[in-house]
């Protein structure tokens, strides 16, 4: 009757399939490192290669100024911790020059770089969302 048709309306508890019931494999975390002190002449190529044989570089690049200058540092993002580490435990030596390395520090995040009004607050579009 009118009780049967009302409780076929009403959501379903949901029912654990095959994948919800498989154990879940942790994805390895990316890890990003400072590399300071490159010569002018270290390019994005050769620190890919360079930090190709410790894991998988996920990104890679040698900054410069809007110029096109280099400014000597870059970042570099291998597949998981234990690439870093390897990275880390040992002296590297990039176009003859000892390198500094250390973990990257997240800095603000584009977001709020972009749509921050500049006036505090935690970033978005003037007046919040509608």
């Amino acid at each position: 009757g009118l009780r049967a048709a009302f409780c076929r309306l009403l959501p379903q508890p949901p029912t654990i399939g095959a994948a919800a019931a498989m154990p879940s494999t942790e994805a390895p975390r990316a890890t990003k490192l400072f590399i300071g002190g490159l010569t002018r002449d270290t390019s994005t190529k050769l620190l890919r290669e360079h930090f190709a044989r410790y894991g998988r570089v996920l990104d890679c690049v040698a900054m410069v100024q809007p110029n096109g200058r280099p400014r000597g540092f870059g970042y570099v993002t291998l597949d998981s911790p234990s690439a870093a580490e390897r990275c880390l435990a040992e002296p590297q030596l990039i176009d003859g020059r000892h390198i500094e390395m250390k973990r990257a520090v997240p800095g603000p995040t584009t977001a709020a770089v972009v749509y921050g009004s500049g006036r505090g607050g935690r970033g978005g579009p003037p007046g919040g969302c509608q």
